[in-house]
């Protein structure tokens, strides 16, 4: 169950990211990689991810938040994306998170979905721990 913070975090996400599928959530407790790949309908098979640290995954959460995947443009402001990292990636402070992707870098990744675009199983990640941001289209 999410808490009333997390709920409104992921709720504007999917508000601001409006173009294609995004997914956000927030699983309380510890879970494993194939336990949250499989909670967000992701591919479960761990060779499609791989660990980033915390500087990555906020470029690469923030880089999926500004800007399109099929077609390139900007969906919000740099400044609006780095607000809405920095809130969802907050409701982890002080937890021993990991963080994956599925993301080579922001133009090439492994596919986590049957989308045919899917960059960022968890904008590119997923943090291990409970939390998921995803952009699918």
């Amino acid at each position: 169950m999410l808490s009333v913070s997390a709920s409104a975090i992921c709720s504007e996400i999917r508000r601001a990211r409006w173009v294609g599928h995004t997914r956000c959530d927030v699983i309380e407790g510890r879970i494993n990689l194939i336990e949250a790949a499989r909670a967000f309908n992701l591919a479960d098979d761990d060779t499609v991810y791989r660990s980033v640290g915390a500087e990555e995954a906020c470029a690469l959460a923030i880089h999926l938040l500004h800007t399109g995947l099929a077609h390139p443009g900007e969906i919000m402001s740099v400044e609006r994306a780095t607000e809405l990292w920095r809130e969802f990636i907050g409701l982890f402070a002080g937890q021993d998170v990991q963080l994956l992707t599925n993301t080579l870098h922001s133009t090439r990744w492994t596919p986590a979905t049957d989308a045919t675009f899917d960059m960022g199983a968890v904008p590119g990640l997923v943090g291990i721990g409970g939390g998921v941001i995803s952009g699918l289209i």
